[in-house]
């Protein structure tokens, strides 16, 4: 019960609040009041008229995925509710697939802010972080999908969540440098720092649950064959 409630209280909560602030922002405040762009991130104003398709082809999928991905790591769900957690997924990896490829575009098009290289900070680390989401979401498909391999899915799918929690960690540190008055000098420095800690975190964690759901299996392989070994 406990590890349950640090986990909504520090994945799922937030990645739901997030999720609904982003979504309401983009869809909704900023189309009804373009005039609010002039003190939020007034920088991006003309990117975000250029690139409106791409924006929201990421940020909307990106929300969905904010909300279904750590919901679909419950164990319960995943326990008791199969067929549920299974359509969860394939919501998850559409999602997942439509964000991930519209962050890797606007990667090449994001604020590189007034730091030395900061354009090549700045879409080095998004373009990387928009790789390793799709390329990860699909070892954990291959793997469910192709090798029936339960362990190998499931580390994939935290090392993903893992990068898809770095919405939160990325407005968490955006809102550091804002209140520090060194948003344009350190904003692309977000490129990386957004999302190496959770991602880095995420590894280990993937790392022990699998090993963890890989011990019963194994134990019973020595199980069945130690009679054998015996003739």
């Amino acid at each position: 019960m406990r590890r349950y409630r640090a986990v909504l209280a520090l994945v799922v909560v937030p990645s739901v609040l997030v999720a609904v602030v982003m979504l309401a922002m983009y869809a909704v405040v900023l189309p009804l009041f373009p005039a609010l762009h002039h003190y939020y991130f007034p920088e991006s104003t003309t990117t975000y008229a250029v690139y409106r398709v791409a924006i929201m082809g990421h940020i909307l999928p990106a929300t969905v995925a904010l909300v279904l991905g750590p919901l679909n790591l419950w164990n319960v769900l995943r326990g008791r509710h199969s067929r549920a957690h299974r359509r969860i997924g394939g919501v998850y990896t559409v999602a997942v697939s439509l964000a991930g490829t519209f962050g890797l575009f606007m990667a090449f098009h994001a604020y590189p802010g007034t730091m030395p290289f900061g354009r090549l900070v700045m879409t080095s680390g998004m373009a990387t972080l928009a790789c390793l989401w799709l390329g990860t979401l699909g070892m954990a498909v291959h793997a469910a999908a192709v090798r029936h391999d339960v362990s190998r899915h499931a580390f994939w799918m935290i090392v993903n969540v893992s990068a898809t929690y770095s919405a939160v960690v990325f407005r968490m540190v955006n809102g550091v440098i804002v209140a520090m008055n060194r948003f344009e000098q350190l904003y692309p420095l977000l490129g990386w720092l957004g999302w190496l800690p959770t991602v880095a975190v995420g590894t280990l964690l993937a790392r022990r649950y699998a090993a963890r759901l890989g011990r019963p299996a194994a134990r019973a392989v020595v199980r069945i064959r130690q009679p054998e070994a015996v003739r």
